[in-house]
C-alpha cells in the first residue's frame, strides 16, 4: 500500500517553514525537523537526501526505505504535524532496521508519535 501523494510536502516553502519555525533532532543517520500545523487533517511529510550520501541509484534507495519507515507507522503519527527527514553521511551504510530505530527515537522525542493503546488481556 503506498502512501497517498497529499499527504508529502511538495514546495520549498513548507520544507523551508519546518526549518525555519520548527524543531529539529539529529540522529545517528536521520535528522527530524517538525512543525505543528492545526489546518492539516493528517500529517504531512517530506525526505531531503544530500549529494553527501552518494550517486542517485543510493539517495532513491534511502528515500524508498524513509517512505516505508513513514508508511509503516502512518497510524502512529499523530494528526496535525508537518514533519521532514533528512538523511545524515551515514544513512548511505544502513539497513531498514537502523534507520527505522533511529526514526522512532527521533518521533518519540519531538512528540509526533500516539501513545499506543493497551490490547485488553483474552
Amino acid at each position: 500500500m503506498r502512501l497517498p501523494s497529499h499527504l508529502r510536502l511538495k514546495h520549498a516553502s513548507d520544507f523551508a517553514r519546518v526549518r525555519e519555525k520548527g524543531a529539529s533532532y539529529a540522529g545517528k543517520y536521520l535528522v527530524l525537523g517538525v512543525l505543528k500545523d492545526e489546518n492539516v487533517a493528517e500529517f504531512g511529510y517530506g525526505l531531503i537526501t544530500g549529494r553527501k550520501l552518494g550517486i542517485a541509484v543510493k539517495r532513491n534507495r534511502i528515500r524508498r526505505l524513509l517512505r516505508e519507515i513513514v508508511r509503516a507507522h502512518r497510524a502512529e503519527i499523530a494528526p496535525g504535524w508537518h514533519f521532514v527527514v533528512i538523511g545524515r553521511w551515514r544513512a548511505a551504510g544502513a539497513t531498514l532496521q537502523d534507520l527505522e530505530r533511529d526514526w522512532l527515537k527521533l518521533a518519540k522525542r519531538l512528540g509526533i508519535l500516539i501513545a499506543p493503546t493497551a490490547q485488553p488481556a483474552t
